[in-house]
């Protein structure tokens, strides 16, 4: 590993196990988001799509906690954590909206959450996007004498997802899971427990 000795406290197998399962949880969910709005309108009364996004961010704070306090995991760690906290807002005010009534109150409510740029930005413009997936993508060069095609398709996944919206975020995803799992050696216990 490049940024702490092969010896050290990286994050334990079972804290590892939670991370790939919370990505493809959140890759899940962005797959039921880009089905379109009305599939997403039709899952009522649960909205499954924005409860696999909340479930698979909150999956990866066990793997979090576990991040050396040195190197670049010290940028890591509050970029992963509030990543994971701006995910969550994002989601209770996704929860909000579909409490409402379609019509003018939720367009209402739209307007005045976007005019205010203390709750629009970091829960919906930057948080999810521009602080979640560098706190996602820093670990992963943890792993490169574990792996070099691991953090590059984490990497890659990342790049995918700046230059497109809608379908590239799901293959954005998906590329990051299989590059923790290339990261991971597969998750096979006796290569990586610590």
């Amino acid at each position: 590993m490049i940024i702490q000795a092969d010896s050290g406290d990286f994050p334990r197998y079972w804290d590892r196990v939670l991370f790939i399962a919370g990505l493809a949880i959140y890759t899940a969910g962005q797959v039921l988001i880009n089905l379109g709005q009305p599939f997403v309108e039709a899952q009522r009364p649960i909205d499954f799509a924005h409860w696999g996004l909340l479930v698979g961010v909150v999956l990866l704070l066990p793997f979090a906690g576990r991040l050396p306090r040195r190197n670049l995991h010290l940028v890591t760690l509050p970029l992963l954590l509030a990543g994971v906290a701006f995910t969550i807002g994002m989601c209770v005010l996704d929860f909000v909206f579909w409490s409402l009534p379609n019509g003018e109150m939720e367009n209402e409510v739209a307007r005045r959450l976007i005019d205010t740029p203390a709750i629009w930005g970091p829960f919906i413009t930057f948080g999810p996007n521009y602080i979640l997936m560098p706190g996602v993508t820093l670990p992963s060069l943890s792993y490169l004498k574990v792996s070099r095609i691991g953090p590059a398709l984490v990497v890659l996944g990342v790049m995918v997802m700046f230059f497109g919206t809608h379908w590239f975020n799901v293959g954005g995803w998906a590329m990051i899971l299989a590059g923790y799992l290339f990261c991971f050696n597969g998750l096979r216990p006796s290569k990586l427990l610590n």
